[in-house]
């Protein structure tokens, strides 16, 4: 059992090196992975091979990803056309809350980051109201919308990395959003309608001017065009792979902008993605080191006896979560902590993939980097961030767990 003294060491390793000394998430999760493994007794080698060999991981994995993402978004900011979207969503839906959460709910899984899809979104939607309380309102309802679209559907590379790892939904992983689709509206809906509650009301701001330019649209249109044929035309298949289909929409977001603002959205956006994906890289070097040590046969020992096997994927998520903050990672690292257990093949593979998700939405606090961006944009103090953050997400984990028993129920 020492790994699951290690993991609790690390735990308030991780929360003080990130209150009191403020180190930067990549440097404080790689230095809480090489003392994992030397307080849980793993060998020298061991520790720096586990400690490469899941940043390596997760940067093969997610690296296209993360910057082609943060490039289109870059494009879009530089441009102006984020305003575009906003102000074309809100033409929609009218209401600047609504508007907030739509807008964090749909550019997440395009954009392939929930961090990226708030950064870029938080300078508009602080204009769309002139009450400051209300704007900061707007900016928590976008970031939880945004995760919730984000750990729940596929493509997102929570459930990529999930099915990728357990090889799950083979040929066939949108059907996970046959479920997951109408599970995650009804948490947005939950979410506006319990943030409209304590939300004083106000006046709306003018209305803005849509631009109503395609081509702000473009880039989503060419990730979901090549997803849809790809996933639909079998000799086209390869189109269907997340990879070439977000390049192609960089291509295309660079294709339809000046040249001195594609010069400074790729500047930019590199040096943002480098930031990003070297975060996640911490955060796969801590995973990597856990998944390398006994921790999975501990927990499960833990879990089996005390409680019931089925919601074993949920325990192991939410732990791994609350250690390293990166729901990419604690999907990555439950499934492969998962391989190794009889739950794989006991649990039906929706409620599996369902599971884990919900384990990723639980324990958001300060290993999260996303805590720490609410922090900063809001200027709110800690009690307000778990309020306004991490007890929704925390919720709408539990709802997605009740969700993965019904499926494993009715399997």
């Amino acid at each position: 059992m020492e790994t699951l003294i290690a993991f609790a060491v690390i735990l308030i390793a991780i929360t003080v090196a990130s209150l009191r000394y403020r180190l930067p998430p990549f440097l404080t999760l790689v230095g809480a992975s090489v003392l994992f493994g030397f307080i849980a007794g793993m060998p020298e080698e061991t520790v720096i091979a586990a400690v490469t060999g899941g940043a390596g991981r997760i940067f093969s994995i997610l690296a296209v990803v993360i910057f082609c993402g943060v490039g289109i978004a870059q494009v879009l900011r530089e441009s102006g056309r984020i305003a575009d979207i906003v102000a074309d969503i809100r033409g929609l839906v009218r209401r600047p809350l609504a508007t907030a959460g739509a807008a964090g709910y749909l550019l997440s899984v395009p954009l392939m980051c929930g961090i990226t899809s708030f950064v870029i979104l938080a300078p508009i939607l602080t204009h769309l109201s002139p009450d400051r309380q209300a704007s900061k309102t707007l900016l928590y309802c976008a970031g939880a919308a945004g995760m919730i679209s984000y750990v729940l559907l596929y493509p997102a590379p929570v459930v990529y990395s999930t099915i990728t790892t357990l090889g799950l939904f083979s040929g066939r992983p949108w059907n996970i959003d046959l479920a997951a689709l109408p599970l995650s509206l009804l948490l947005l809906a939950g979410l506006l309608l319990a943030t409209r509650r304590r939300t004083p009301p106000a006046e709306p701001p003018e209305e803005p001017a849509a631009g109503r330019d395609l081509r702000a649209w473009l880039p989503f249109i060419v990730i979901v065009g090549m997803l849809a044929v790809g996933s639909l035309v079998p000799p086209l298949h390869a189109l269907a792979n997340i990879n070439l289909a977000l390049l192609a929409g960089l291509f295309a977001a660079l294709a339809t902008v000046p040249g001195d603002v594609r010069e400074r959205a790729l500047h930019k956006g590199t040096k943002n993605a480098g930031i990003i994906i070297f975060d996640l890289a911490g955060a796969g070097a801590l995973g990597g080191v856990i998944a390398a040590s006994t921790f999975p046969a501990d927990v499960t020992a833990l879990v089996t006896g005390n409680l019931p096997l089925i919601i074993l994927p949920f325990v192991i998520a939410a732990l791994v979560q609350a250690a390293q903050g990166s729901r990419v990672v604690t999907a990555a690292v439950t499934g492969s902590i998962l391989a190794t257990t009889p739950a794989v093949t006991a649990i039906n593979p929706l409620a599996l993939v369902l599971m884990v998700s919900a384990g990723a939405f639980m324990f958001s606090y300060v290993s999260d980097p996303f805590f720490w961006l609410l922090k900063r944009t809001t200027g709110d103090d800690f009690s307000a961030i778990v309020r306004n953050y991490t007890l929704p997400l925390s919720a709408a984990g539990l709802v997605t767990l009740a969700a993965a028993l019904v499926a494993q129920a009715v399997q």
